[in-house]
């Protein structure tokens, strides 16, 4: 196809680069000169004289700013539109059409996707070409340059011979560049109780010197384009059987991801990098999906075949509402969990066979874990911890002593109850706590077995709080009594705010109330004729009510 390179006119009404050759954010220090992530507005495509919204619309070739090895679009939200796309280097060959998969099938439990697509890694490119469907508005190009930092992390750990139970050869994130990329802030923990495995829906024909510049582009993108705290996915594989650590946080560790929303807390994500739509996972890739997976699951007392029911923490991404109970293969394709295609037909039509290989590297469960029925608990409302002891011996955990201990605000860890394991290793207490902090359950050893301590759980505890209001209508010069409860709070704070003739909400007095026997009170008399709210305070948690004043 003949190069149909944009005009300067083209430019213009597309409108150019942004800021300055589109850096969206202060890059690190050795890419200072050179941001890695960088942006180009496509505002005008496709152009109004274009077919219909339905049909298919491809672009001429574009320039992007500079060399780029991933790329995605992002568009207005409500805008209803596919995308596909190509890639070269100037006057080079040009790689397959790639399908751009839309962002809003995976996201972090509490928050939404951006509005546009995942990115695609083309290799090393400064040319591209997009194909259409729909409308986008304020359509944009976002790239990411990878390859020259992550060249030095050709193939570092191939597969070894397998070992039942033993941890696969596991690629670190300093290997591919994941230092460049740390996270926003501090890794959460939850539990693992089910993988789910993904396809990155970027291009197959990667060489496997390459792989660790998809991992870094990938994470620049989640982290710096999408928002994300971090990379979205627990690990990664590639189809030449490379295994690569992915969200930081320890690999032993339930890290809380970004991969499939409402279940975050409770799974680990492994994601093949490439598209399996319609082409199966590779032999080298099955068997590391199967290394991972085994390994991991056993890591958290959990087997690798059989169901389990998990509760849905809801969102736009999610397939089931909030608070549905879902059953759950242990290895299951994000499809079953989100609104989603993924991890593509081919690749999920193989999940019955990638059960029983991984079944073949689950170990006995040889360690301690812990989880919580719940991670967040409102009021003085308890929680029950319980988990697994099991020693790399095969020896007996029965009756064996655990100790629970918490921590909050950085003090020390104290013991704050403990139990017996039973016969299979499994132990349960029930806990009742008033802060919010973490927990972990130690076993301190005996003459045959040394100290164990499980990952520590997060568990957040709020207040829980009430409002009531006399009245929601009132004359001027009257006064209103607000009243409430509050639990696990000394102090409510309380502001009164009346809306104005622009329709904006202005403060008019706040307090600070004390909280006596759990009770809260306070008269209030507006000053104005118009409508008021009240928000009452106590932490992260609030309750409001309105009235009129005539």
């Amino acid at each position: 196809m003949a190069r149909h390179a944009l005009t300067r006119r083209q430019v213009l009404r597309l409108g150019a680069l942004t800021a300055a050759a589109g850096a969206l954010r202060p890059a690190l220090p050795a890419f200072a000169a050179r941001p890695a992530l960088f942006e180009l507005d496509l505002g005008g495509l496709p152009p109004a004289g274009a077919r219909a919204a339905s049909a298919w619309w491809t672009s001429p070739v574009i320039d992007a700013p500079r060399r780029f090895d991933l790329v995605g679009l992002r568009w207005a939200r409500g805008s209803h539109a596919e995308a596909q796309l190509r890639a070269r280097r100037h006057g080079g060959r040009w790689t397959d059409w790639v399908a751009l998969h839309p962002t809003g099938d995976h996201a972090p439990d509490h928050g939404r996707a951006p509005a546009g697509t995942d990115p695609a890694f083309t290799g090393a490119a400064d040319e591209f070409q997009l194909r259409l469907r729909g409308r986008p508005r304020r359509l944009r190009a976002r790239f990411v340059r990878a390859l020259p930092r992550t060249r030095a992390a050709r193939r570092l750990a191939r597969p070894a011979r397998a070992q039942t139970g033993a941890a696969p050869p596991i690629i670190p994130r300093s290997a591919w560049g994941g230092d460049s990329v740390p996270p926003r802030e501090p890794p959460i923990y939850g539990r693992v109780d089910v993988a789910f495995v993904h396809h990155t829906v970027t291009a197959n024909d990667y060489a496997p010197e390459e792989s660790a510049a998809i991992m870094l582009g990938i994470a620049r993108y989640h982290r710096d384009s999408n928002g994300w705290n971090d990379i979205g996915y627990n690990f990664c594989v590639d189809q030449y059987g490379q295994i690569f650590e992915a969200r930081a946080g320890g690999i032993e560790a339930a890290v809380v991801g970004a991969h499939a929303q409402g279940f975050n807390s409770t799974s680990t994500g492994v994601a093949c990098l490439g598209t399996f739509s319609a082409v199966a996972q590779t032999e080298a890739g099955m068997d590391a999906l199967a290394r991972i997976i085994g390994w991991k699951l056993s890591l958290h007392g959990v087997p690798v075949q059989g169901e389990v029911v998990l509760t849905s923490g809801g969102g736009s991404a999610n397939r089931h509402p909030a608070g549905a109970a879902v059953t759950f293969q242990r290895i299951s394709g994000h499809r079953d969990a989100g609104l989603t295609s993924c991890p593509g037909d081919t690749l999920y039509a193989q999940l019955a066979d990638l059960r029983a290989r991984a079944a073949r590297y689950a170990g006995p469960v040889a360690g301690l874990t812990a989880r919580a029925d719940r991670t967040t608990v409102r009021g003085a409302g308890g929680v029950t911890l319980s988990g697994r002891l099991g020693f790399p011996d095969g020896a007996s955990p029965d009756g064996k002593a655990i100790d629970v201990e918490y921590q909050s605000g950085g003090s020390a860890w104290t013991r704050i109850d403990g139990a017996r394991c039973a016969a299979d290793g499994s132990w349960s207490v029930p806990l009742e706590l008033t802060a919010s902090g973490l927990l972990r359950a130690v076993f301190a050893g005996d003459g045959a077995h040394g100290r164990m301590e499980s990952a520590p759980v997060s568990l957040t505890v709020l207040p829980r709080l009430t409002i009531g209001i006399t009245k929601t209508r009132l004359r001027l010069g009257r006064t209103v009594t607000v009243d409430g409860t509050a639990e696990l709070a000394d102090t409510v704070s309380l502001v009164l705010e009346r809306r104005t003739r622009r329709g904006r909400w202005k403060r008019e007095r706040k307090r600070a109330l004390a909280v006596q026997e759990g009770v809260w009170e306070v008269r209030l008399r507006p000053r104005r004729r118009t409508r008021y709210r009240v928000t009452a305070t106590a932490g992260p948690v609030y309750r409001r009510r309105r009235f009129r004043v005539t």
